[in-house]
């Protein structure tokens, strides 16, 4: 199910509430990737600059964190 909440006027949920780009689309800078006993934790930023957290496991991917703000 995808969240219906907005901010700033963009959807949040699964894409950057910036710009709307789908978190599960690239293009996408990787700017860390860090092995854990689960699986994977890889920084990236987005095309519009915002920088997310995102967890890969036995699970898939998903967003776990991103900035509040753009540099």
């Amino acid at each position: 199910m995808t969240s219906t909440a907005r901010t700033h006027d963009r959807p949040v949920g699964d894409a950057c509430p910036y710009c709307g780009w789908p978190d599960r689309a690239e293009p996408f800078q990787v700017v860390s990737r860090h092995g854990t006993a689960a699986g994977h934790t890889v920084w990236t930023r987005c095309g519009c600059g915002s920088l997310q957290m995102r967890v890969v496991d036995a699970g898939g991917v998903r967003v776990a964190s991103r900035s509040s703000s753009r540099p």
